[in-house]
């Protein structure tokens, strides 16, 4: 019983032996990234100076930190637009990565390596091209007579449009480089440099009744991050969290699950 059992073991080793020998092991197909689509929105108003130390120090750093997490393969695209009284028609450029990392089945370790070394300095050029534009773009002065109104709410439309035409499968990502005070004329909108919520209650309830004006609009799945051009330790006349409440919860409103300020554990 024992030798019989002994041969029928060393049959089945034979056996599975001979078929990884008929059927080779093959690479191990490689998962694809989602596609990542940036849009960034920079304020051009009275209230946000490039020329500030602490500004641009942070405004560059979070730009580097974006298109570096951000642009990781052919397909990932960044699109800028500034904030005024204008924003939905204030695009600024669109930039989209085109490296393209060749195919290495069947390549020996030494042409894979020069292969994946080649892409990575493509993608790392494409990077550093893609930051010198938004660079430019925060730096760039707004000379004209848009930027005595902030004009956010513009900025929602166009998010909406971005995020209804996105493909399948790609991950939409937005960052306000803003202070977030809306600030327009007119009796059917907000101007919080001249009346800001004065209480947690007010911000939820203009919120809830500016909600009706987008009432068409889905922003669900957009991942929406803020920065704001001061110190988090400034005083409230700046930092207003009232504003931030109104914020997230007038997006709430509107599918997004959270505005999350950029940098603060994402």
């Amino acid at each position: 019983m024992r030798l019989t059992a002994y041969l029928l073991s060393l049959s089945l080793i034979f056996q599975a032996c001979s078929q990884q020998e008929q059927n080779p092991k093959t690479a191990p197909i490689a998962k694809e990234l989602p596609t990542i689509y940036t849009l960034i929105f920079f304020d051009k108003t009275v209230s946000v100076s490039p020329k500030d130390t602490f500004t641009r120090n942070t405004y560059e750093a979070a730009l580097a930190t974006i298109t570096q997490e951000n642009i990781r393969q052919k397909g990932d695209k960044i699109e800028v637009y500034f904030i005024h009284e204008n924003t939905s028609q204030a695009r600024v450029f669109s930039q989209q990565c085109k490296a393209t990392l060749k195919d290495t089945l069947n390549l020996s370790p030494t042409d894979v390596r020069a292969i994946k070394n080649n892409y990575q300095i493509t993608l790392k050029k494409e990077r550093k091209k893609i930051f010198t534009r938004c660079q430019e773009a925060f730096l760039d002065e707004n000379p004209s007579d848009t930027k005595k109104y902030t004009d956010i709410w513009g900025a929602l439309e166009v998010i909406d449009k971005k995020n209804a035409k996105k493909k399948e499968g790609t991950l939409l990502k937005v960052y306000f480089f803003s202070d977030m005070v809306e600030s327009m004329p007119g009796a059917d909108r907000r101007d919080f440099h001249k009346r800001p919520p004065f209480s947690n209650q007010e911000a939820q309830e203009w919120a809830k009744s500016d909600a009706k004006s987008f009432q068409d609009m889905d922003l669900e799945g957009v991942e929406l991050f803020y920065l704001l051009p001061f110190s988090p330790l400034s005083n409230t006349n700046e930092n207003n969290p009232k504003v931030l409440l109104y914020w997230n919860s007038l997006l709430g409103k509107l599918g997004v699950e959270e505005l999350k300020e950029f940098g603060s554990d994402e």
